[in-house]
């Protein structure tokens, strides 16, 4: 081998080397930012509004249990909201679902670790709502029929059908 053909071998392996350990700086530098959002978002979930927001929704999701028909007058609501009262807890109920909702957006897009997040949310907390939200979207699904559901209920069904991936169990 000549002394150029030596410099050559030896510019392409140390470029080689540089290229792979750019690309494993990037892959660890977007994992890491996945963990990180993934953590701000959890912080956010136990934040104190969050978990005033929480107890409102889990207060409904136990009447649930006692009584069946308690979701009644949200779901009244949320099938005409021009001409029905809001319903206590309405608010709270679309804080809950406007976070799972963000959840789900965040994981589609790959600004979230899926593995953390799943763990994280779906049959610690995310399961103890979705009696009420499927309670809710089933009532929404049979008045709407063919009319198409709102974008809303559909992120919810993803985000559970992401989470059963993961190993949630719903009740």
């Amino acid at each position: 081998m000549t002394t150029s053909e030596i410099l050559s071998v030896c510019s392409l392996i140390v470029f080689s080397m540089s290229l792979a350990l750019s690309i494993w700086n990037f892959s660890y530098n977007l994992r890491s930012s996945r963990v990180t959002q993934t953590g701000r978002l959890h912080e956010a979930w136990w934040s104190k509004e969050m978990m005033e927001t929480r107890n409102v929704v889990f207060g409904m999701c136990r009447s649930l249990a006692k009584d069946d028909t308690s979701a009644d007058d949200l779901i009244a609501y949320y099938l005409r909201p021009l001409t029905t009262p809001e319903p206590a807890g309405r608010a709270a109920f679309a804080k809950l679902l406007g976070f799972f909702s963000n959840v789900e957006i965040c994981l589609e897009s790959g600004v979230l670790d899926e593995r953390l997040t799943c763990r994280l949310f779906s049959e610690a907390h995310y399961a103890d709502y979705y009696p009420l939200i499927a309670k809710v979207r089933t009532a929404i699904l049979q008045d709407t029929g063919d009319r198409g559901m709102p974008h809303w209920l559909q992120m919810t069904i993803d985000l559970e059908k992401r989470f059963r991936r993961h190993g949630m169990k719903t009740r």
